[in-house]
């Protein structure tokens, strides 16, 4: 292929690659109605930076509801402080603690949130240039085309390239672990292994779950050929121990938080919050990596691994061996296993389906193209669906100002579970800061008898009587039948609104169920009491 030809394939899966992970980039960012974005996630970064105190060199990120506990790596959190001093040297963000400033000039704290989600961009577009290197040395230039164009359209890495998360820059380190691990395999110089533990250790700086890198060392070690060289291997191991410290380096000096939060973590990738059985499991993680890829190209992709399984050539096995490994952490996680808890493997799964639609392409082009159709065709209609849900008014934004216009200051409102991103902005902002002027002082009432903060329940409903209830579609799942309707109807109260996010296209309804990894719930109901 010459030059030119392969400049405009990789413009154009640039072109695809950015406008996914920019268009409606805003979405969400706090306005008058909410003070932090309606991504659950986001904020945890921007609270872990409010505990660090610079001036007397304390960098320790702290969590308020989580003291003493690093539940992740620092590395990112503080090339995103960097970002943010730089931005505030140019002028372009003003930096103080005093929070009020912050709630009366909303727009000057979105900049907080805006500046992550570019960074975040910024690591997905360079995850797809990496996988487009990874690939070509692995694989040949066609299937790093398509496995570029693959990561670049892929729904769960773009979504979540969208947001102020750790999430996408650690998959950037872990695509680049395996560039100098193919290096390790190839040629073995001391030089690939330094590269190689550099970026392990970074990548498990940046997330924990990128841990089981390491076991990938004396993989490409041997597969290489260079079993007997352990001096080698060992300076591969010290290299990613000094990254991973340099880029964490409380877990050096503050052990006691470190194994907690690297406890938390196992925990979680062990199933401890996971209470179904094996089978429920391997469907809960099915589900995931369908909302992660779409069926369509999951089919492609699970035939590229097959092949892979057959071909068995030491870079098959590399990769095989990384999504195999996360494969047996995520069905352990069970519904814990989340899109954005499976990124680690996702572009390793499109790598190799892009390998086998490769082998396709070279028995019979039309095998190969149908493949790439079918992806494109997926994303095609993904990302118009997608893109239209982001191009309305968030539906938490309009039962806030609808909550404004209908129901008076001074009503109770009953919650079946602590507010949080899932709420009305209106309701979340006003819960958590209750002083700030200009919403309506309304009383909330805890309807659930658990842990209010995460068990979603109504058992004190008959006794304390709100004048409304609001409801949303996240919620209702988990109550018997799925459905506060009929509960409603049982202690008296009747749905006056109903707010919907709309996911349709013109001639096709989807189902109700907003996927979760799109961060909006798939409607919000308003009950009134009589």
């Amino acid at each position: 292929m010459n030059r030119l030809k392969l400049a405009l394939y990789l413009a154009c899966i640039f072109a695809a690659g950015l406008g996914v992970r920019t268009y409606k980039l805003g979405w969400s960012l706090p306005n008058a109605w909410h003070v932090v974005t309606y991504n659950c996630d986001e904020y945890t970064s921007l609270s872990y930076l409010e505990g660090m105190n610079p001036s007397k060199l304390q960098f320790m990120p702290y969590n308020k509801t989580e003291p003493g506990t690093m539940r992740e790596g620092t590395f990112h959190l503080y090339t995103y402080a960097a970002a943010l001093k730089a931005l505030s040297a140019a002028g372009l963000l003003k930096l103080t603690p005093d929070k009020n400033f912050y709630y009366t000039h909303i727009g000057e704290w979105a900049k907080f949130f805006m500046t992550g989600r570019l960074l975040s961009v910024f690591y997905g577009l360079l995850t797809v240039l990496a996988m487009y290197f990874l690939a070509n040395r692995m694989y040949g230039q066609r299937t790093a085309l398509l496995g570029a164009f693959f990561l670049a359209v892929l729904p769960a890495h773009a979504v979540h390239s969208r947001y102020l998360l750790m999430n996408v820059p650690g998959v950037f380190w872990i695509v680049l672990a395996f560039y100098f691990l193919k290096d390790i395999m190839e040629s073995g110089r001391p030089r690939d292994y330094v590269l190689a533990g550099m970026a392990i250790g970074l990548a498990i700086s940046t997330r924990y779950s990128a841990g089981p890198l390491v076991l990938l060392l004396p993989l490409a070690h041997f597969l290489g050929g260079r079993g007997k060289n352990h001096g080698r291997l060992a300076l591969g191991f010290g290299c990613a121990a000094f990254f991973f410290v340099l880029g964490t380096p409380y877990s050096v000096l503050a052990p006691a938080a470190f194994l907690k939060g690297l406890t938390a973590t196992a925990s979680l990738a062990a199933g401890a919050q996971a209470k179904l059985s094996l089978p429920r499991n391997i469907a809960a993680v099915f589900a995931s990596f369908r909302d992660a890829f779409g069926l369509i190209p999951l089919l492609v992709y699970a035939a590229g691994a097959v092949t892979a399984c057959v071909k068995r050539s030491k870079d098959d096995l590399l990769l095989l061996a990384w999504v195999g490994l996360l494969c047996v952490f995520f069905v352990s996680a069970g519904e814990a296993a989340t899109p954005g808890r499976m990124l680690p493997a996702l572009p390793f799964i499109a790598l190799l389906g892009a390998r086998g639609a490769d082998l396709a392409w070279m028995r019979s082009p039309w095998a190969g193209r149908a493949a790439l159709a079918a992806v494109a065709a997926h994303a095609l209609f993904f990302y118009t669906v997608y893109f239209r849900l982001l191009a309305e008014p968030d539906i938490r934004d309009t039962a806030s100002a609808w909550m404004a216009d209908n129901i008076k200051p001074g009503s109770t409102i009953g919650l079946l579970r602590e507010p949080s991103w899932f709420s009305p902005g209106l309701i979340d902002r006003k819960y958590r800061h209750p002083d700030h002027a200009g919403l309506p002082n309304y009383g909330y009432t805890r309807l659930t008898s658990g842990k209010w903060e995460v068990e979603v329940g109504f058992q004190r409903l008959e006794t304390e009587r709100p004048d409304y209830i609001v409801v949303t579609e996240l919620e209702s799942r988990y109550l018997p039948g799925g459905d506060f309707s009929p509960i409603a109807v049982k202690y008296g109260y009747r749905e006056i609104q109903k707010f919907k996010a709309s996911l349709s296209l013109p001639g096709l309804r989807l189902k109700d169920k907003v996927p979760d990894m799109f961060y909006t719930p798939g409607s919000i109901s308003v009950y009134k009491k009589g």
